[in-house]
């Protein structure tokens, strides 16, 4: 491993660079000597280098999927896009980066155990991560030398948590966003951390959500939201008849909503009726309490310098405005216009050959005169770099005609290849008409 560029006017800066890892001598206290030395000491080296998948003959089912779910409400939290680059804070054995790397985006490792980063330069199959030894109270970058920044379970072992945030805002650019998930109340007195305080001298902590949200703000987080769920819920579940009722009482509108409402105040006054009238009622007290739990014990936390926009968008949504196209043209001749698309969803859009997974075209389909599919894949225009979200690019299009005579319509998409066409998932395309002739008008 080695150390990367950051983004900006400058590298990463470190203090040390012993070996071909980054290094930052932390400052010294128990349970950060402790850190560096658990992977020794728990013989752990194995699982740190296969996680969050078991190595051969290994049985970690239940924890792995813990770990796969944290990642995958990180990366809807985040939408990092081929451009950020993401710091990977308290990074272990570099289990995140690796699946960052085979994602295809960029990522730069730290953390405080030189011998977890080792491990983490064991994994087979990808190339070699970024890594850098630090203390997340003292960050080793420059002011804004990332973009984006994750933290899975890494904060509860930080004794300063305060200072620690105060680092990674620091870090971060000025709309840099970071997300967090970590054990929150009643962790430091479960089993699995008293025994890890007592075996190998290491801090668990609890990080209850209030605390937590104000060091952020102090921090300079403007925008700080908590997920309403970390994972999935055994006792939030409905019976085919419980959620029929409950679809019916999401389709309530008013006066019926408000009449059901008085009705239901009247039984609940007698305690009658929970298993019918109050099923709605009861059924809000039981997710209530169980998503307050849930958020309670394992909050994960979304916190941007600015303000986060909506998340009422889509993930795969344009603007398409035709500003000129072709009206009449003879058969196989080149139909020439204009647009313009705006990316108004959540994932950012990556240009490249017509068959690369993912990666984001303008699609042109053919219908007939009745709006008909003739064809879905008629032509492809491709993007000439990557477009964000919010972004919006004019593009020049020139595409071969049909070569059949006759009134057609072109629907213009855009298409995530392989994956989905934006007009599927509710986005509007734009359409035209066109009419092509056997001669032109003017032979």
């Amino acid at each position: 491993m080695s150390s990367s560029p950051a983004p900006g006017n400058g590298s990463i800066e470190t203090s040390q660079r012993p070996s071909n890892l980054s290094v930052r001598t932390p400052i010294s206290t128990s349970t950060k000597e402790a850190e560096k030395a658990y992977l020794a000491r728990s013989q752990s080296a194995k699982w740190e280098a296969a996680k969050p998948f078991a190595y051969a003959g290994a049985d970690t089912l239940a924890h792995s999927t813990d770990l796969l779910h944290d990642f995958a409400v990180a990366m809807m939290a985040l939408h990092p896009s081929p451009a950020d680059v993401i710091v990977d804070l308290g990074s272990g054995g570099c289990w995140c980066s690796d699946l960052l790397a085979r994602l295809n985006r960029r990522t730069v490792a730290v953390d405080i155990s030189l011998d977890m980063l080792r491990a983490g330069a064991s994994r087979s199959g990808i190339d070699t991560i970024p890594a850098v030894a630090g203390d997340l109270e003292s960050l080793p970058f420059r002011a804004g030398a990332f973009h984006k920044a994750i933290c899975l379970n890494a904060l509860h072992h930080v004794p300063d948590v305060h200072r620690a945030i105060g680092e990674i805002a620091r870090v971060l650019s000025d709309d840099g966003i970071a997300v967090f998930s970590e054990p929150g109340q009643g962790h430091a007195t479960a089993d699995v951390a008293v025994s890890a305080m007592r075996e190998y001298g290491v801090l668990e902590q609890d990080v209850p959500f209030g605390p937590f949200a104000q060091h952020l703000r102090d921090a300079g987080f403007e925008d700080v939201r908590l997920k309403a769920l970390a994972y999935a819920v055994p006792s939030i579940e409905l019976t085919p008849e419980q959620w029929e009722r409950w679809s019916r009482i999401a389709s309530r509108r008013r006066p019926l909503r408000a009449l059901t409402k008085l009705l239901q105040a009247a039984l609940e006054m007698f305690g009658v009726g929970k298993a019918t009238m109050l099923f709605e009622q009861s059924f809000e007290r039981l997710i209530v309490r169980t998503l307050f739990g849930a958020m309670r014990d394992h909050p994960v936390v979304v916190a941007s310098k600015r303000s986060l926009a909506p998340e009422n968008r889509q993930d795969w949504a344009a603007r398409i405005t035709i500003h000129t196209m072709s009206g009449q043209v003879v058969r196989g001749a080149a139909i020439r216009g204009q647009i313009s698309i705006e990316n108004i969803g959540r994932w950012s859009w990556r240009p490249a050959s017509p068959h690369g997974l993912g990666h984001v075209a303008v699609g042109i389909q053919l219908l007939n005169e009745r709006d008909e599919l003739i064809n879905r894949d008629f032509r492809r225009v491709s993007l000439t770099e990557d477009i964000y979200e919010g972004d919006s690019r004019s593009l020049d299009i020139e595409f071969p005609a049909p070569l059949t005579a006759g009134n057609y319509r072109l629907k213009i998409d855009v298409v995530a290849e392989g994956l989905v066409w934006f007009g599927d998932v509710g986005s509007t395309p734009a359409t035209c008409s066109i009419t092509v002739t056997e001669h032109s008008s003017f032979a």
